[in-house]
């Protein structure tokens, strides 16, 4: 029960609170009331394989079980209460000191029953390489995941995290990633499923030399809500991040995107951006684009920028005059769309991954 006691003690979020303006903490939680714990709750089905289905050697994945007390971790709410549900189990992921690995890895997710939970956790150890998906499916009424980990000295992860849930899902997602000296993380999402969907993504940068690097692709369709907010916490000097996020809105959905840089006195030399990017293919569409920057360091380069269109008709008529439906003229502007997100993205598999699935939903 420590860990239930753990969450019922935070106060409930109010929609004050920046993180749940858009999407309340009552309209995510699987009973609609703060107080109440579920208590059937099942453990989504885990393959983790190579892309062409061998097992991968080399690192261990296996169940453990949280202390009953735990230190106050980030993010606050939605991870305490991923825990509580979980009963204080987790998936624990380690990739040992200096490994290696010339394919990428998939954790490939899969969720039934009307509430299922994962607390998965990433160790990622000193001078390594990796490429890792992780990819979420299936018609679970309601799904939690919470990722959280380190990645440590020198180490180097490349990652695609794509949401292919059923579209009556409700789809909350929290993480947490400290990262070491020199570590460098590349990150992409690809955010396609679920019907309500809210992400607190944070990343604390603890040593120098770190390159951080976030980017996120939304599809919204239907009456699809996909709110995903990001906390970059800068502590180090000498670090990098960026965040680039591209969203397309259509029919009568609404995709909320946040990012929030905060950069402490002591990240002197810190060089940090964000920049939002929003397409509209309907007049009943709607995206909010929150950008910010919290700056308490004197030699900093820190930039954002946030900007939204509707569709091109000049574009969408030329593409029709050459013989294309609607449907296949908007695909096309989707696809091309979401995944010019993914420019300068270093792994050209993961790219390829992601695009395959992208077309695979579009069709």
């Amino acid at each position: 029960m420590g860990l239930v006691n753990q969450y019922l003690k935070q106060p409930k979020p109010l929609k004050s609170n920046h993180l749940w303006r858009y999407t309340s903490w009552s309209r995510m939680h699987p009973l609609g009331e703060y107080s109440q714990i579920p208590e059937d709750v099942s453990l989504p089905t885990i393959k983790l394989t190579y892309l062409d289905g061998t097992i991968p050697e080399g690192f261990t994945i296996e169940q453990r079980e949280h202390e009953s007390e735990i230190s106050e971790l980030e993010p606050d709410v939605s991870a305490s209460f991923i825990r509580a549900i979980c009963a204080g189990k987790f998936l624990n992921l380690e990739i040992p000191k200096g490994a290696v690995f010339d394919k990428p890895i998939l954790i490939d997710i899969h969720v039934t029953d009307k509430i299922s939970a994962l607390n998965l956790k990433i160790d990622n150890f000193s001078m390594n390489k990796l490429e890792l998906i992780t990819k979420i499916s299936g018609d679970a009424e309601w799904f939690g995941l919470l990722r959280e980990g380190e990645l440590g000295k020198n180490s180097k992860l490349k990652e695609l995290f794509v949401n292919k849930l059923d579209s009556n899902c409700k789809f909350l997602r929290s993480e947490n990633f400290h990262l070491f000296n020199d570590a460098k993380y590349e990150s992409a999402t690809m955010s396609l499923g679920g019907f309500r969907c809210k992400s607190d993504i944070r990343a604390v940068i603890k040593g120098q030399g770190v390159d951080y690097n976030q980017k996120v692709a939304i599809h919204g369709r239907d009456k699809r809500n996909d709110d995903i907010h990001l906390r970059i916490f800068h502590e180090a000097k000498n670090s990098n991040s960026r965040v680039i996020a591209h969203t397309i809105c259509d029919d009568s959905s609404r995709n909320t995107i946040t990012g929030k840089l905060i950069i402490n006195k002591e990240a002197q030399n810190t060089d940090a951006g964000q920049k939002f990017l929003n397409l509209l293919l309907s007049e009943d569409s709607k995206v909010n684009s929150i950008p910010e920057l919290e700056v308490l360091a004197n030699e900093v380069s820190a930039a954002h920028g946030a900007s939204s269109a509707p569709i091109n008709k000049e574009q969408l008529f030329y593409m029709r005059s050459r013989g294309l439906s609607l449907d296949e003229a908007k695909a096309m502007i989707i696809d091309g769309f979401l995944m010019s997100t993914f420019q300068n993205f270093s792994s050209n598999k993961l790219v390829e991954y992601c695009k395959s699935e992208l077309e695979a939903h579009l069709n």
